[in-house]
């Protein structure tokens, strides 16, 4: 196991100088345009996640009481409280609550590069610690049936999470689930399949001597998660074929959630209802049991089955482990994040990682009554380096020395250009105070910013430049070292092999004598047998005239006794045969009697059959009769209305005639009275002529 750094832990200053930064350009920008409350909470959200990873201590593994982290000179604003769901029975499940994000000092043991790595002891790494079968997993949108298993799932492995894809991304997966065996249901991010749905984490409980097994799946707003009550049939798991059992749950009965990688299989860890799995990947080992779970909780749904609150509003809880129980011998305490919106980082290598699935194709939930699924082959779990030797190996422990150099560097200078950026800012602000310019805005000081960002970057290029090139030395001084290596180990082979060669020719010296022995011995052992054989065959003779000799007699009796018994079988068969046709003939004669009954009574169904058909006929002559006479009627009255209609059609023909000569007559009437008004108009109108009194 490599040493302890002794580098005392940097004061997290970065930290606390990036969120005075973010909290200045959120007040800038809230001056300009107040964003909505939701924005501005996920924007923070966001801009947190953003931010690098805390430089955590050497050693998380302390002995009670615990000693806080070290804190930052300045003091950072508080963020503001997120809105969430509460699924609790005695209030609306949809009514938001008010909770405190968990403080940024929780740091856990593998988000750092020098963690120390625990010696596993090596009677622990069976088969399912060594070969996993990973899968993705299409969880469903109801709560699925709960499964009795024979024995525990194995200890959690480390899993690489990518930074979140988008804000409501949720982390689905990083436990172990059922499919026939124990799985490894690998983790993603997916988006909520409908609005308001929430992750459910998968439900273990050690039940006396089974574990009770409920898979994860996403939960409606209007739904609450049910615990398998006591006292219920619980359907057994189905176990595939060529599954080797595993180790029984050791541990208190109740729920628990998987130990931490590298631990002692069998072991659970007692946790709260809806505990991420995940949350243990931080924790030592354990060796025995002890270690606890307890959870931080903001509300209870106060829904109380086996002795167990069901807690439905986990934000963070605290792993707790006396020295009896881990593998290092050391008191554990320590508060990690259980959000599935922001799951428990990891490094990769440093502890038994998970492999990745072979495909991306999801398998469904195995469910009661079905069949185990086929799944891909399983994989080998990737171990720590430090557990594959014996020895540390030099080459290795000079590769870890200069990563943590280079993180320490890499902090350093992303301190350093910090504190030019303020003092630059600073500097900036005094001269145009002094010029009597107006202050900088937040665009200004975020150019300048970036110009400084920008100088430091091409810095900090030509280190990591310098940086690789001192590596790729290392690695070609690594590589001539394990080259000869390979030739000693080469050397030493052929030698191994040159004396199993001389030992073989001594075998094969001593199997030939022994062959000779074995072939003298066999020789005497044949005569023996010869002579014992000749003494079988004559007593086998001997009982074979005898065998005859009885044989023939039993003949002579056997013949006598069937001779006897054929005489009686012939006199019981005549009296059989009289019996049979006297029965034949009265079954004849019964036969004959029902035979006549049947046709007398088959002559009176058909003049039944017959009279009823008559009636029937002259019931339907009768019903055809009275349908011929309303057709007739029918179309009489049908005849009759056209009749009526088409008289009553000439009369208003007629009429209209006669008002069409009418409207001619009176407008001939008008014609001719406007005429003679014309004329009369005209006449009086004319000029007189000379000699028209004398005409007149």
């Amino acid at each position: 196991m490599p040493a302890r750094s002794s580098v005392r832990p940097v004061p997290l200053r970065l930290h606390a100088l990036a969120l005075v930064a973010l909290a200045v350009l959120a007040a800038c920008s809230k001056e300009s345009a107040a964003p909505p409350a939701s924005t501005a909470t996920a924007a923070a959200a966001a801009a947190s996640d953003a931010l690098p990873p805390l430089q955590a201590p050497t050693s998380v593994a302390m002995q009670a009481p615990a000693q806080p982290l070290p804190q930052a000179p300045l003091q950072a604003p508080a963020r503001a409280p997120a809105r969430v769901a509460a699924n609790n029975n005695d209030a609306d499940a949809n009514a938001p609550i008010e909770y405190a994000p968990p403080a940024a000092g929780y740091a856990n043991e593998s988000t750092y590069a020098n963690a120390p790595v625990y010696a596993d002891d090596p009677a622990y790494a069976d088969d399912e610690q060594q070969q996993v079968v990973s899968v993705y997993v299409d969880p469903p949108l109801e709560q699925p049936a709960p499964v009795a298993v024979d024995w525990a799932p194995p200890p959690m492995l480390v899993e690489e999470v990518p930074p979140q894809p988008y804000p409501d991304a949720v982390w689905t997966g990083g436990y172990w689930g059922w499919q026939g065996r124990w799985v490894w249901c690998a983790g993603r991010w997916a988006r909520p399949p409908r609005p308001d749905y929430r992750w459910h984490e998968p439900y273990y409980e050690h039940r006396h001597d089974k574990v009770v097994y409920v898979p994860a799946y996403w939960q409606a707003p209007d739904r609450h998660f049910l615990a398998p009550a006591a006292g219920i049939a619980i359907a057994a798991a189905v176990i595939a074929a060529g599954v080797h059992a595993g180790h029984h749950a050791e541990g208190p009965q109740g729920v628990f959630v998987p130990p931490p990688p590298g631990s002692r299989p069998g072991i659970v860890v007692p946790a709260p209802v809806n505990t991420p799995p995940r949350v243990v990947v931080g924790a030592p080992p354990v060796v025995n049991v002890g270690m606890r779970v307890d959870g931080n909780v903001e509300n209870n749904s106060h829904n109380v089955t086996n002795n167990i609150t069901n807690i439905t509003n986990i934000r963070n809880v605290t792993i707790v482990a006396p020295a009896t129980a881990t593998a290092n011998r050391q008191d554990f305490h320590q508060a990690v994040v259980a959000d599935p919106h922001r799951p428990t980082p990891a490094v990769a290598g440093t502890r038994p990682t998970a492999p990745v699935p072979r495909s991306m194709n999801a398998v469904a939930v195995w469910q009661p009554g079905h069949q185990a699924p086929t799944l891909p082959a399983a994989q080998p779990v990737r171990l720590p380096v430090a557990h594959a030797a014996a020895t540390p190996n030099p080459s290795t422990q000079a590769a870890q020395a200069a990563q943590a150099a280079q993180q320490r560097a890499q902090l350093q200078a992303q301190q350093t250009q910090q504190a030019q950026q303020a003092q630059m800012i600073q500097q900036a602000r005094q001269q145009r105070a002094q010029q009597g310019q107006p202050p900088l805005t937040a665009p200004q000081e975020q150019a300048l910013k970036t110009r400084q960002a920008q100088m430091q970057a091409m810095q900090q290029q030509g280190q990591q430049q310098a940086q690789q090139r001192a590596q790729q030395e290392q690695a070609a001084k690594a590589q001539q070292e394990q080259a000869a290596k390979g030739q000693q180990e080469q050397a030493l082979k052929q030698q191994q092999a040159q004396q199993q060669e001389q030992a073989r020719k001594a075998q094969a010296e001593q199997a030939r004598k022994t062959q000779q022995e074995q072939s003298a011995k066999a020789q005497q052992e044949q005569a023996a047998k010869a002579q014992q054989e000749q003494a079988q065959k004559l007593q086998q003779q001997q009982a074979q005239q005898r065998a005859q000799s009885e044989q023939a007699q039993k003949a002579r009796q056997e013949q006598a006794a069937k001779a006897q018994q054929e005489q009686a079988q012939n006199a019981q068969a005549a009296q059989q045969e009289q019996a049979a046709k006297a029965r034949q003939e009265q079954a004849q004669q019964l036969q004959q009697q029902q035979a006549q009954q049947r046709a007398q009574a088959e002559q009176a169904q058909k003049a039944e059959a017959q009279a009823q058909k008559a009636q029937q006929e002259q019931a339907a002559k009768a019903r055809q009769d009275q349908a011929q006479q309303e057709q007739v009627r029918h179309a009489q009255q049908e005849q009759q209305r056209a009749q009526a209609e088409a008289v009553r059609a000439q009369a208003q023909r007629r009429e209209q005639l006669q008002q069409a000569q009418q409207a001619q007559a009176a407008k001939a009437k008008a014609d001719n009275e406007a005429r003679a008004k014309a004329e009369a108009d005209a006449k009086k109108d004319k000029p007189r002529k000379p000699g028209d009194d004398e005409r007149r």
